[in-house]
């Protein structure tokens, strides 16, 4: 996009231009916790932070919405979104099903997952593809899909490849049994910070898998017309200061 028509977007997609928008009630944003994407703060007031959460807050405000966190699990915000109990939910994959009842936005998050390895450890290799063929041991979150190409490379290395859950991955990388782990670019530096494990890995270069990431809307009680508004408030809030400051703020790894 022209860097000079930018400045223009945002001017038109300011709040006071977006007032007439169709959002008369609180939109309803169902989320369960899934740190640094979206959590409830524990202490007072309890708010709810994280990336996807904080990007929609803004994209609502530009657009004069309100808004409502309702804390739900993941089932039953698809439940509601279905039958226009919940307006929207945060951070989802695409797939038919879904588009059924729902709209989606224009992906705001890569959804990259990388290549964990000990701080410090150097590998020249440039694809999962040759690190795995050099024999090196991986490991990965178990019932977690990685995209068919990665799911079908790692069932070609049965015995270099174990399926455990985030935390044994991180203390398996960290006692040497495994030499890396795959994990998601903004959850596995949250993880690890949980774990009092922070500074004990880096990501290598290569993106393994990119799954984006979108914005659902209920097609029950969202229009068209406000999905396109939405899509153009998104754009021009990717375009600041602002929503930079949201992305280096929990893509920091330490």
């Amino acid at each position: 996009m022209n860097r000079l028509f930018l400045p223009l977007i945002a001017l038109l997609l300011s709040p006071a231009l977006l007032a007439a928008t169709e959002c008369a009630s609180p939109l309803r944003v169902g989320f369960d916790d899934w740190p640094p994407y979206h959590y409830r703060e524990v202490a007072p007031p309890s708010r709810v932070h994280g990336y996807a959460a904080e990007v929609l807050s803004a994209v609502l405000a530009r657009m004069g919405c309100e808004v409502t966190y309702l804390e739900l699990p993941w089932k039953r915000v698809l439940h509601g979104l279905e039958y226009g109990e919940i307006d929207v939910a945060m951070e989802a994959n695409m797939n038919d099903e879904r588009a059924r009842y729902a709209y989606f936005s224009d992906p705001y998050n890569p959804g990259r997952t990388l290549l964990w390895v000990r701080q410090g450890k150097v590998y020249q290799e440039q694809d999962l593809a040759t690190w795995l063929a050099k024999g090196y041991r991986l490991g990965i979150t178990k019932d977690y899909f990685y995209g068919d190409e990665v799911m079908a490379l790692l069932a070609r290395y049965p015995g270099q490849v174990s399926a455990v859950s985030d935390k044994q991955n991180y203390v398996k990388l960290a006692r040497g049994r495994i030499d890396g782990f795959l994990g998601d670019m903004l959850a596995t530096p949250s993880g690890l910070g949980k774990e009092g494990m922070e500074g004990q890995f880096s990501y290598h270069p290569m993106v393994v898998y990119e799954s984006p990431s979108y914005f659902m809307l209920s097609r029950q009680t969202v229009s068209a017309h406000f999905l396109a508004q939405f899509n153009q408030a998104l754009a021009a809030f990717k375009a600041t200061s602002d929503y930079e400051r949201i992305w280096r703020r929990y893509t920091r790894v330490r």
